[in-house]
């Protein structure tokens, strides 16, 4: 098919075998190619293995997208006022995670438009020291850029375990409920 292309004849001959990468709903991501400055014959069995090889590759790219979009879910920041959003936390706070929150909630805040994220833990199947400490370097991050956190949520048995890790709370503002907070926001 390119044989005939002013590149194709720059090239002085040789051969080249392509086959398109697509994902699985049918979007072209680009093309695996093999090429030789010799001449060479492919046979079926060689176009069979870079068709399989590409189908291969196009599976691998569909499960980074579905990757990338769990990850996206894992920080939901849900905007209720215009200064507000919420960001439920469910689940784990590994530093992964910490980071992902930290650079969603930062780059949502650089904006401008966020005086207040809600952090709701009432999800938050486990804490431990780690995830207490990521907690509040995500809040003195915030707090670097302007934007208040608040706590809410907090279950007793996640406050005991809370309190042995760090004893000084002073600067985070908690409210036992989501609903608590957004009121305490209305009022401000």
């Amino acid at each position: 098919m390119t044989q005939d292309m002013d590149v194709t004849k720059s090239l002085g001959g040789g051969s080249l075998i392509g086959v398109p990468i697509n994902y699985k709903n049918g979007e072209n991501y680009g093309t695996l190619c093999g090429m030789d400055l010799r001449p060479y014959h492919f046979t079926d069995n060689h176009k069979d293995l870079f068709k399989a090889m590409a189908k291969l590759l196009g599976n691998v790219l569909d499960l980074e997208k579905k990757s990338i979009q769990v990850q996206m879910l894992s920080v939901p920041l849900v905007p209720i006022f215009d200064n507000v959003a919420v960001l439920p936390v469910i689940g784990e706070v590994d530093s992964e995670r910490t980071s992902r929150i930290m650079e969603h909630t930062l780059q949502e805040a650089a904006k401008g438009d966020l005086d207040y994220i809600v952090f709701d833990l009432s999800g938050l199947a486990k804490i431990d020291e780690e995830s207490v400490e990521n907690l509040m370097r995500i809040a003195d991050a915030l707090k670097l850029v302007g934007v208040s956190m608040i706590f809410t949520g907090i279950r007793p048995e996640l406050a005991k375990k809370a309190t042995l890790y760090r004893s000084d709370f002073t600067n985070i503002k908690v409210e036992a409920t989501l609903k608590q907070a957004i009121k305490s926001l209305q009022i401000n």
